[in-house]
């Protein structure tokens, strides 16, 4: 049978329909599924890389303040004597008799404690309500219970603190110098810029010995002792009119505090 122009170009186009029809089937459209599972996969990663974006900001965020939190113990226990000066009697002694050197005092007697634990206690005034029956009676509408409650807040927090310990050693030392001498040793304990307290004092006239000192009557030994008892008190009263050249001999105790020195954290940002 033979085919016109006609026919063979309505035979073409309906060729061409069908391979563009098959080939939309057969590649076109499983593309499209697959373009619409990519882009489902697509939305998905980016859900994920959001998360995973909002998690390292957030890690971040806990790095700084892990490390801001670190510098601010540094700051705060830099007030502490060194842990390895309070733990060798050696190195406390060497950073202790510098300020006896300066304020030329003699030591005549020095003693250490083993360093220990001790509770860090704390003082406040707590709070107390006077005639709290007639608070209660007075208080119909509860407005004085709510100005009880505002005052006594501060107290109520701090007394609910727990105690914390901390490493302690006492220095007790015994000294001699002029009211002058041992004025300036105190005054450079008391500048060191380190948790050192002085807890306890005792300060006394140093008396000089007489070379010919004659030797005291039995019968006299209760009247010279009554008679020292009252020197004494008098010594003690006059205690403020010593002059800057006076003599005089100290017992203090000399309280050290310290703790550990916590190290450095770990992290990515102390990598970089």
């Amino acid at each position: 049978m033979k085919l016109t122009y006609r026919d063979k170009v309505i035979l073409a186009i309906v060729l061409a329909l069908f391979i563009f029809v098959g080939g939309f089937f057969g590649l076109i459209k499983p593309k499209r599924q697959d373009i619409k599972d990519n882009t489902a996969t697509l939305e998905t990663l980016e859900k994920d890389k959001k998360e995973i974006e909002r998690k390292i900001a957030r890690i971040e965020k806990v790095e700084k303040n892990i490390h801001k939190t670190f510098d601010e113990s540094k700051k705060n226990t830099a007030v502490f004597v060194d842990e390895e000066k309070i733990n060798e009697p050696k190195l406390l002694d060497n950073f202790m008799y510098k300020y006896a050197e300066k304020a030329h005092v003699k030591v005549t007697e020095l003693k250490v404690d083993p360093t220990a634990s001790a509770a860090l206690n704390y003082y406040y005034e707590p709070y107390v309500e006077v005639a709290t029956a007639l608070r209660e009676n007075a208080d119909i509408n509860g407005s004085l219970r709510e100005k009880v409650s505002k005052e006594s807040a501060d107290s109520t927090f701090i007394s609910s603190r727990g105690v914390e310990n901390i490493m302690t050693t006492r220095y007790g030392i015994t000294f001699e110098g002029t009211k002058k001498e041992i004025w300036a040793y105190l005054a450079e304990i008391e500048d060191i810029d380190s948790a050192v307290l002085i807890t306890s004092l005792a300060i006394s006239e140093v008396e000089e010995e007489e070379e010919d000192k004659k030797a005291t009557p039995a019968g006299a030994e209760g009247e010279n002792a009554q008679q020292q008892e009252e020197q004494e008190e008098e010594d003690g009263d006059r205690a403020e009119n010593w002059e800057d050249d006076t003599l005089l001999e100290a017992n203090a105790v000399i309280q050290l505090y310290s703790v550990y020195e916590m190290e450095e954290p770990k992290t990515e940002m102390q990598k970089d």
